[in-house]
């Protein structure tokens, strides 16, 4: 039904977003499109997108929320579409270029639509699981597939757990937030005593309960949206020299 499968990996976890949805997607006619590229390290992102390429696969580091990188996507589609009505029929109608938007939860799926049809027809928000059904969406020689968050995370466990978690692919329901927040805090940050970083972080946002003791609990949920939102800055989780 598709032409070209744009596969979206958020920027800070590329090689496991790609490993929980590789078993759902043909290596046909892939492009690698890097999401939240604002809150990835810029260079880690580079040599990401550098990576895919020797592989032999097109691949793009985009920021849905400001657009930038955007562009060069889209000159890249044209460019395929272009290829499609070459290939056709000289008197036929020019058809648009089908393609598929495929990814874990919360990548951003429905936001790099929007952008990439100029429109706000897809519906997306700041949590996992919004999208609810597929559904095709048209601009010109473009068409969309915008698809739900298929991929099954429930099983995650451990350190794919907590990268699921700190990026919010996955519900709230499914993970403890002082775990996630304690291997962020250990792995991420390289702090050697995550459950004093925390107490510290609580303290200095005034997280405090009864005796002015520290409420863990507040300052690791804390914590993790702050990570989320790229307020410690722009942090990649995995680097592809590392895996």
């Amino acid at each position: 039904m598709v032409d070209l499968f744009l596969f979206l990996l958020d920027s800070r976890i590329p090689e496991t977003s790609l490993q929980l949805a590789e078993p759902y997607l043909s290596r046909m006619n892939r492009v690698y499109v890097l999401t939240k590229a604002d809150l990835a390290d810029p260079e880690v992102t580079y040599h990401w997108v550098k990576k895919f390429g020797t592989q032999g696969s097109p691949a793009f580091a985009v920021e849905s929320n400001t657009g930038r990188g955007v562009d060069d996507l889209i000159a890249y589609l044209e460019a395929q579409q272009a290829s499609i009505s070459d290939r056709a029929h000289p008197e036929a109608i020019a058809r648009p270029l089908r393609t598929m938007l495929f990814g874990l939860p919360n990548v951003g799926k429905s936001s790099l639509a929007n952008r990439l049809l100029g429109t706000s027809k897809a519906a997306f928000g700041a949590r996992p699981g919004l999208t609810r059904g597929s559904h095709w969406l048209r601009r010109g020689l473009l068409e969309i597939l915008d698809t739900p968050g298929v991929i099954d995370t429930s099983q995650a466990k451990g350190e794919v757990l907590y990268k699921l978690a700190a990026t919010w692919a996955v519900r709230d329901n499914q993970y403890d937030e002082e775990e996630v927040a304690f291997w962020l805090a250990k792995e991420v940050f390289d702090k050697p005593d995550p459950v004093s970083f925390i107490t510290g972080f609580g303290r200095s946002r005034g997280f405090l309960g009864p005796g002015g003791q520290v409420d863990f609990g507040r300052a690791s949920k804390s914590f993790i949206q702050c990570f989320r939102e790229g307020k410690f800055g722009r942090i990649s989780i995995e680097k592809p020299d590392t895996q």
